[in-house]
């Protein structure tokens, strides 16, 4: 519960330095640690705004509604997705780009997982707001993005299906979301050892039918380790 507390010299200052779109994005930050910690019902405009030094009335000027909050949260969810899944590609691509592509597409499954089981509660908001949000579809999109970059990359190397598109991808997405879940829910321990071994195997399964004949001779004779692969295997 937030204390109410008399205005103070350093809180009108607070107030006359917000201008343009700092207010906005100081609202937009509150609201994001909130439901890192605690999910969509920690966002409440009217106790976001004395927090940050700001009226409730000012800070409706920049969102009509609580949900139009609770999107732009969720968003900025996917975008900090995006960045784990962004990662740098493993070394040694140049001798190997299909295996290399092949660990990029895992890595970037596993950095999901990985996103979901450090932030379970604004992860969950951001599956919950996903079907109803144009803004949030957009933001998730960048991701699949992302993922379809790699894919092509393996197709060109032979490791991947021809016309493979990662959002038609139902098996691997299962593979994902159900990963995902459990982190979510607390339905199973993650990150731990067992987890992690357990992740990998899933991900492995899930991308068998992606795989040309010779994607799964190079994926098989390969071996893969449980988490972030950094470097093909030697």
């Amino acid at each position: 519960m937030i204390e109410a507390t008399a205005p103070t010299a350093d809180d009108t200052a607070k107030k006359k330095s917000y201008h343009h779109g700092d207010l906005r994005n100081a609202i937009i930050h509150e609201a994001t640690t909130r439901a890192r910690s605690s999910g969509e019902k920690a966002i409440v405009l009217r106790e976001i705004a004395p927090v940050i030094g700001v009226s409730a009335t000012a800070a409706y000027r920049h969102f009509t509604n609580r949900q139009q909050l609770v999107e732009e949260v969720s968003a900025r969810g996917f975008a900090a997705m995006g960045e784990r899944v962004a990662l740098p590609g493993v070394t040694g691509a140049e001798s190997a780009p299909g295996l290399a592509a092949y660990l990029d597409l895992r890595n970037a499954g596993i950095a999901i997982v990985e996103f979901t089981v450090a932030e379970p509660a604004w992860a969950r908001m951001m599956v919950e707001t996903l079907g109803e949000s144009s803004t949030v579809a957009f933001a998730a999109s960048d991701v699949a993005e992302i993922m379809q970059q790699i894919v092509d990359r393996g197709i060109t190397a032979g490791i991947f299906r021809p016309g493979t598109r990662i959002r038609d991808q139902r098996v691997l997405w299962a593979g994902i979301d159900g990963l995902c879940s459990h982190a979510m829910f607390g339905l199973k321990p993650m990150g731990t050892p067992e987890a992690d071994h357990a992740t990998a195997r899933t991900l492995d399964l899930c991308m068998t039918d992606m795989l040309t004949a010779e994607g799964l001779r190079i994926r098989d004779e390969a071996t893969l380790p449980d988490g972030i692969a950094t470097d093909l295997p030697s």
